[in-house]
């Protein structure tokens, strides 16, 4: 017990030196919360702005220590956090560190990722530039210079010890380093252009990349590919092609010369798995598809294998198929244990894997699987605060658009209603993102306080396929809008949704869906919330936005969205600024001062618009936010504001539990109970 109470200590004076330079919110309000301690009105929320217990968490390859970032009851700092998987006994080994130089404001090294190198060390990177080897014990070892990335093995595949390391992350120059003698060779990769990413072989190393260079007062952006035959040997030049056009990912280098293995559509749909031949620039064998969902991810389980293992596909819920008879048959006792749950196996050794659990009812649990015994144990919860039993099940549907466009979506009830359920209507942001099943905060919140919350995956999301990413381009306010428009309308004619109570929220995108929801259909939507949403579309590459400062971002954000230049009457057709004449429903703006994305300028032209035409409109400013709403004290001031709205408008919902009973909070380094 002296361990876990020692842990808590320190990681609350870390917690106090960082808080120390914390800005203050502009809203009185926020001030107060700002505090040590947080003190929230709301009990039905109060759980959900605990920030989790770990983020993080990696398993010695012997089985017997986990490690995991854990973050302290403030979310302000983190430490490493060693976890006996037998005993489960925890115990802070490398901590948050102040440092101090003359001149400059106090900054926090604060634990990032841990990744084991044996069963005695772990590697840790931390938020600055820096990473280190420390002792299952924490005593610190060998500097790992600014970034630890991998080890290297020998052509056996065995081992060594040597491990790429980060010698300059500003340059991405990197170093093969002995963890045993601390000698360190350069490893610089000599590639022209900027670094996106690289690929490996078996031993770890890198024999393929991919790199993006912009033509000299132009937005033309070009991709490269390289490869080569060896490490030592020189890079050969393998594809070029325009950012904007399909391209090829490579994601490994097999024991076959001049092969790769690539994730690309290859003329297709959707992303899958395939052989490529270097010298003849085609593609060979598909070595992984699916035929209607895309493959995002792969494993390869080195040293003990140096072909493909695992794909895992993320349509409307994710999956894994094994490739590997022993981790197949783990994969379906796992499923078959923890059926509503999705099981991801994250690493350690073949005997002794990490599992990690969740759902849309559960943030994730940790455990320590020994698959000679099939024998699990808990090792962490990711958020203890979060009781399962107390959340709403997301469900995964589609539904078909005006056009007969399927859409997909998730929706989300609050318990079982007897009738048609106050609705809000909450939208991604990107817009070239998603949403994904599973655990997510904002939507148990709504639901906690009987609203129904609604996903739509409207064209352009990602996730589903190129042709419905592109069926979105050019389409903010037209398409997009009507593939958000008929889901609603749908749930109305499903008898799901009241029509009398509905109300549409979003940030970023999300925020603009928002606007342009309130003013495209104002009959529709009882009340509106938009946080950081752009209001003026000519202005999205302007008004100082950081987009505007990236030639390649400009590039794509023209091809997606289209061109002001040459488009400003269609913009303007679709900006919410111009039409806020159409807007009848109760408007809240919400909007962060220190937003680089969308600046705040977009917020405040919207408020006056609404202002001029006597519209009703609140508006809340956040002096230390940038592109969202973050910071816990903060997150009170904004649902605060948005449960009063929803009150006036659509009225109050029904929970479907009964506040929770008051708890102490679990301390980070305390034993998973």
């Amino acid at each position: 017990m002296s361990t876990i109470l020692r842990s808590v200590a320190l990681l609350a004076l870390g917690a106090a030196a960082a808080s120390a330079n914390a800005s203050e919110g502009a809203d009185g309000r926020a001030r107060e919360l700002h505090a040590q301690k947080l003190t929230v009105s709301d009990p039905l929320l109060e759980p959900f702005l605990k920030p989790p217990t770990f983020t993080q968490m990696a398993l010695s390859p012997d089985g017997k220590h986990a490690a995991g970032v854990a973050i302290n009851p403030l979310g302000s700092n983190s430490a490493v956090i060693m976890i006996d998987t037998e005993t489960a006994e925890a115990r802070a080994i490398v901590q948050p560190r102040v440092w101090k130089v003359t001149g400059y404001q106090p900054y926090v090294r604060d634990p990032r990722a841990v990744r084991w190198l044996n069963n005695q060390q772990i590697a840790v990177n931390f938020t600055v530039p820096d990473a280190a080897i420390f002792g299952i014990d924490g005593k610190p070892g060998t500097d790992l210079m600014q970034g630890y990335l991998h080890p290297l093995r020998d052509a056996p595949g065995k081992p060594t010890d040597w491990h790429l390391v980060v010698r300059e992350a500003r340059g991405h120059r990197l170093a093969a380093l002995n963890v045993r003698t601390n000698e360190n060779v350069s490893y610089d990769l000599d590639l022209p252009d900027n670094l996106m990413d690289w690929a490996t072989d078996a031993t770890g190393q890198i024999r393929a990349a991919r790199t993006i260079d912009t033509a000299f007062w132009s937005d033309t952006s070009t991709v490269t590919t390289w490869y080569r035959i060896d490490a030592k040997a020189r890079w050969q030049k393998v594809d070029e092609r325009s950012v904007l056009a399909e391209t090829f990912r490579p994601v490994f280098v097999p024991d076959r010369p001049n092969r790769l293995v690539v994730q690309a559509r290859n003329g297709g749909d959707r992303l899958a798995i395939w052989d490529y031949d270097v010298p003849g620039h085609t593609f060979g064998e598909l070595l992984a598809g699916h035929e209607s969902e895309d493959i995002v991810s792969l494993r390869f389980d080195n040293p003990e294998a140096t072909e493909l293992q695992s794909a895992v596909t993320d349509g409307l819920k994710r999956h894994t198929y094994w490739f590997d008879a022993h981790y197949a048959k783990i994969q379906a006792a796992l499923d078959a244990s923890l059926p509503d749950n999705v099981n991801v196996l994250q690493g350690g050794s073949r005997n002794h894997q990490l599992v990690f659990s969740y759902s849309d009812v559960d943030p994730g649990r940790w455990f320590a699987l020994d698959a000679t015994t099939m024998k699990m144990s808990l090792v962490a919860t990711r958020e203890p605060s979060i009781d399962p039993a107390r959340m709403q099940p997301m469900q995964a549907l589609r539904y078909p658009s005006f056009d007969g466009t399927s859409v997909p979506a998730y929706l989300t009830l609050p318990g079982k209603p007897a009738g048609p359920a106050p609705l809000i209507v909450l939208i991604h942001g990107g817009p070239q993102a998603r949403d994904y099943w599973g655990f997510d905060p904002e939507v148990q919140i709504f639901a906690a306080h009987g609203y129904a919350v609604f996903q739509p995956q409207f064209r352009g999301s990602t996730g589903f396929g190129r042709h419905f990413e592109e069926s979105g381009y050019g389409q903010w306010g037209l398409a997009m809008q009507d593939d958000i428009t008929a889901g609603v309308h749908w749930l109305i004619a499903q008898k799901i949704a009241d029509p009398q109570r509905i109300c549409i929220v979003g940030a970023s995108y999300g925020g603009y869906a928002a606007l342009w929801g309130l003013a495209k259909t104002p009959d529709l939507y009882k009340c509106g919330v938009s946080v950081a949403g752009p209001s003026d579309l000519a202005r999205i590459l302007g008004d100082r936005s950081d987009m505007s400062r990236n030639a390649i971002v400009r590039e794509i954000v023209r091809h997606q969205l289209g061109d002001s230049s040459k488009m400003a009457a269609e913009m303007e057709a679709v900006s919410p600024v111009k039409h806020a004449d159409r807007i009848k429903a109760p408007l809240l703006l919400v909007y962060g001062k220190l937003d680089q994305r969308v600046p705040i300028s977009h917020g405040r032209r919207m408020l006056d618009a609404m202002q001029d035409l006597h519209k009703d409109v609140q508006w809340i400013e956040f002096s230390d936010e940038g592109h969202g709403v973050r910071l816990a004290a903060n997150r009170v001031v904004y649902y605060d504001a948005v449960f009063a709205l929803l009150a006036r408008t659509i009225g109050k919902g029904e929970p479907p539990f009964p506040p929770p009973v008051a708890q102490t909070a679990t301390p980070p380094a305390s034993a998973p109970q």
